[in-house]
């Protein structure tokens, strides 16, 4: 094939993202996906899921093509913040910053050094996430107090969620946050999980049935709250059993059953124009 016929159809299939991201962002965009798959297979998995925006715990999207459905997180490394302008994506609507850093094997921060650290945040995105730690917890509760009493701009709260397949008591964690801060609701990671299981040891309790029924009952409601603005499910990977029955895709790189009921979720009143809407 000619040179300029393979990249005019590469510039066509560009461009044809760019107008599904935007015609997503005229219905509801909350659905998508906490996303860590190689850069190989990023763009066939995202189409499959039929997700409006995801993330992958980096300021760099996982392909070119996905760029405007991504969603840039600063981890929490104070080393990243010298570049942090330049690595941004050139326009960033929404950050994430500090990924679970009450947590010694995650970003591992003080309130202190956060606190020190955030105006070198601000001008970095039209809004900024508050610190994505335990929200009923001393680290968060004290950061808030901080953050009001210093006037930090906060735009969202992230919260995680790892829990059996019970949606009266996720949606009534997901109440209580809001209800506590006051600020509108980003689900960052969420997903269905067995805490006793291991893989050379206890199988998981739970199964795909329970957990596409978890789906099926707490995305609606989601959607329903005006104050969650996103979810994003745990792209797990399938050989963690802890995690095993909420997986979204397989070993083989198609989608589990899981996957399949959450890529068909549409929200009432969405045009059903995903993120991406072809195969890599």
């Amino acid at each position: 094939m000619h040179p300029r016929v393979t990249g005019l159809r590469r510039a066509l299939a560009f461009t044809l993202v760019s107008l599904l991201c935007a015609a997503a962002a005229t219905g509801s965009d909350k659905k998508g996906v906490a996303f860590g798959l190689p850069a190989g297979t990023a763009d066939r998995s995202l189409a499959a899921l039929k997700i409006d925006w995801y993330y992958n715990w980096t300021v760099r999207p996982s392909s070119k093509a996905s760029a405007s459905c991504f969603v840039p997180m600063y981890w929490g490394r104070s080393w990243q913040l010298a570049t942090l302008k330049h690595d941004l994506p050139q326009r960033t609507p929404d950050l994430l910053v500090y990924n679970e850093p009450d947590r010694s094997t995650q970003a591992n921060r003080t309130v202190d050094e956060v606190v020190r650290e955030w105006p070198r945040l601000l001008g970095l995105a039209d809004r900024i996430s508050a610190p994505a730690a335990k929200p009923f917890d001393d680290w968060m509760r004290r950061f808030m107090q901080e953050s009001r009493a210093r006037r930090l701009e906060i735009a969202f709260v992230p919260i995680h969620w790892y829990g059996g397949p019970d949606s009266r008591r996720f949606l009534r964690y997901v109440d209580r946050v809001h209800e506590l801060y006051g600020l509108p609701i980003w689900i960052t990671e969420f997903a269905v999980t067995d805490w006793k299981a291991k893989k050379y040891g206890t199988p998981n309790r739970f199964t795909e049935d329970d957990v596409i029924h978890f789906i099926e009952e707490v995305l609606p409601e989601l959607e329903r709250r005006d104050f969650v603005k996103r979810y994003a499910w745990l792209t797990a990977e399938s050989s963690k059993e802890s995690l095993r029955p909420s997986s979204l895709i397989a070993s083989d790189g198609k989608l589990t059953r899981v996957g399949k009921a959450y890529a068909s979720f549409v929200a009432d009143g969405e045009d059903a124009s995903p993120c991406l809407a072809f195969g890599a």
